[in-house]
């Protein structure tokens, strides 16, 4: 589900280049072939992909947090941000009938 929420965010006109690249980048460093640390060295070439994947799990889950609000305390806190809430009322309860 997300990774359709990936390609709306990538595909989605209303969002800025400059915050797409933090998705796009990580994607093509993990696909190509090149690496910072070459596959002879120990083994070790497996952890800068591992690294850059985590890193953008990270951004890929806080871009789409930003522009589709998917934690429900934030659709929560748009809710109450939108009606008009009425402080400091002064009333008075009477036991007439």
């Amino acid at each position: 589900m997300k990774i359709a929420l990936i390609f709306k965010f990538l595909f989605d006109k209303n969002i800025p280049l400059r915050e797409k690249w933090w998705i796009i980048l990580p994607i093509v460093y993990i696909l190509s072939p090149i690496d910072l640390i070459p596959f002879p060295v120990f083994g070790f070439s497996i952890i800068d992909d591992l690294v850059v994947l985590l890193f953008l799990f990270s951004m890929a889950d806080s871009k789409l947090k930003k522009y589709y609000g998917h934690e429900k305390k934030d659709s929560f806190k748009q809710d109450i941000k939108n009606k008009t809430i009425i402080e400091d009322v002064e009333y008075k309860v009477s036991d007439e009938e």
